[in-house]
């Protein structure tokens, strides 16, 4: 279930950021005040456990409301379940958006294939975005129909 984050997910968060972002992971500050920005465009996918006792926080998206990706990530032990998918198509089904775009380190092929399933295309690239590498620009756009 994807749902609005809470502050009680805060130490999954920081657990998921630690292993999905190793050279450069966020802190507990920059989450409070990414949702402090965006506190209705930070999601988490929430997964109650088989015997519905517990919670557990599988992965979290953050955005703006012009459809920048701020952040996403999955729990590794729950990659390839359809958890960012789901998150990623939060974002893309926001019907006002033009277009929905993130910045991706030119070493992460992974998350390129993963952006590349959803649709999205390399778009420019940012030199140096992350101190010594560079960001690959990645966008979606919807596609509009015009009824004649």
């Amino acid at each position: 279930m994807i749902r609005p984050f809470s502050f009680s997910d805060l130490d999954s968060i920081l657990q998921i950021e630690k292993q999905s972002f190793p050279k450069s992971p966020y802190d507990w500050t920059i989450f409070l005040n990414l949702y402090t920005l965006y506190p209705k465009t930070f999601l988490v996918y929430a997964h109650t456990t088989y015997d519905q006792k517990e919670v557990e926080i599988w992965g979290y998206i953050i955005f703006s409301q012009d459809g920048h990706i701020i952040s996403i990530a999955v729990h590794p032990r729950h990659r390839r379940k359809g958890v960012g998918k789901e998150l990623l198509q939060r974002a893309m089904k926001i019907p006002y958006f033009k277009k929905v775009w993130a910045e991706v380190r030119r070493s992460n092929l992974g998350a390129q294939a993963f952006y590349s399933k959803m649709g999205f295309q390399i778009t420019g690239a940012v030199p140096n975005y992350y101190g010594n590498e560079d960001a690959l620009i990645i966008q979606w756009t919807p596609v509009i129909y015009e009824s004649y």
